[in-house]
């Protein structure tokens, strides 16, 4: 096996956004003494990576410490392992040797503040807000704090808020419940904008992604169906947008009076 380059797929919790996992792709490549993983970003959206050893293993291991990939960049030398510390090369751990962070968007994107979105449903629809920003049932974390509840039914059409590329989808799921324990199991498509921002469509129905990803999306197009996955006691349309860290911020449409929609309210979008 010695000089022998394969390139892996490995499958890593990380911290973006909510948490959920996603698969980085590493590149092995081992010598007579040591094992080198290098990162490779598959995401269409930027990825912030954050490494250090563990406790128990910082005097034998080398890191490189952080970066920023761009979609396909590589953080070279990201880990690299004596060969007498490895007792299987084939399948390599990284959670055995180092604490691992990753967040999706650029740290350096400045957002465009004035920008206002379209309401994320087809020309002529009205929907009810259920919930706004700040709300107490669950708006009410980092993550969450400026996220809007749109009352839709199971089966309804989502279209996108502003033009970006997909970058994640998840559509596997048919569960959901009333408690966080859920959390994880709302189906959801994410999209890239051209500011770094991120906008999270959640509580989507089984395979119920229009686009794939890598798509380029323009705003008002069909992206998803409405449905009632994960945490959730009503089908709705969880929308939220991130910057970099996984914090959510304000976003505004357009053509509204008031910045912040009003909870109770009903919003019939007329372009």
């Amino acid at each position: 096996m010695l000089n022998k380059r394969l390139l892996i797929v490995l499958v890593i919790s990380l911290s973006i956004g909510l948490s959920f996992g996603q698969s980085l792709k590493t590149h092995k490549h081992i010598t007579k003494d040591s094992v080198y993983l290098n990162y490779i970003n598959p995401f269409y959206a930027p990825l912030e990576l954050t490494l250090s050893p563990l406790d128990s293993t910082k005097s034998f291991v080398k890191v490189n410490p952080y970066a920023v990939l761009k979609h396909r960049d590589t953080l070279k030398n990201a880990l690299v392992i004596p060969l007498n510390r490895v007792k299987d090369t084939s399948i390599i751990d990284s959670k055995l040797y180092i604490n691992f962070k990753g967040n999706f968007g650029n740290p350096n994107s400045i957002v465009n503040e004035t920008y206002r979105y379209t309401l994320p449903y087809p020309k002529g629809k009205k929907y009810k807000i259920i919930q706004t920003f700040g709300g107490k049932f669950s708006h009410n974390k980092p993550h969450s704090r400026y996220a809007v509840d749109f009352g839709m039914k199971v089966g309804d059409t989502i279209t996108a808020a502003r033009d970006g590329i997909v970058f994640f989808i998840k559509e596997d799921s048919n569960e959901y419940c009333k408690t966080r324990k859920c959390v994880d199991k709302g189906n959801k498509v994410l999209i890239l904008h051209k500011d770094g921002t991120m906008m999270h469509y959640v509580h989507l129905d089984f395979e119920g992604a229009i686009v794939n990803v890598g798509d380029k999306v323009k705003v008002g197009q069909p992206i998803a169906i409405s449905g009632m996955t994960g945490f959730t006691t009503t089908p709705h349309l969880h929308l939220v947008m991130y910057k970099s860290g996984g914090i959510s911020i304000p976003f505004y449409f357009k053509g509204q009076k008031r910045k912040k929609l009003k909870q109770g309210k009903y919003y019939k979008r007329k372009n």
